[in-house]
């Protein structure tokens, strides 16, 4: 499996430095203890051109923010979007 965790890489995302992170990654994180909080931004859905949520999340020790995004083993491997802002953290807790 090539289930994304941490890239190690920053990437440009909306002219913003982001690291990448999927849902299996972010759990790994909360079964190592590693200490994280999230946050929610707004950014234009470039597939329809709506205002959407996407879910950022600071792990403690980095500089830089991971952005939420779907597996590409599984899924497309793009940022995921919400429609509203949901009432719990994306990785189910």
């Amino acid at each position: 499996m090539n289930e994304v965790f941490n890239v190690g890489e920053t990437i440009l995302l909306d002219g913003e430095p982001l690291s990448l992170v999927t849902r299996t990654g972010g759990e790994r994180w909360i079964e190592k203890g590693v200490k994280h909080s999230y946050r929610y931004d707004q950014v234009r859905d470039p597939l329809d051109g709506q205002i959407k949520y996407r879910c950022l999340y600071e792990k403690d020790g980095t500089d830089v923010p991971f952005v939420l995004v779907n597996s590409p083993d599984s899924g497309d491997g793009r940022v995921v979007l919400f429609d509203r802002k949901p009432d719990a953290q994306p990785l189910g807790l």
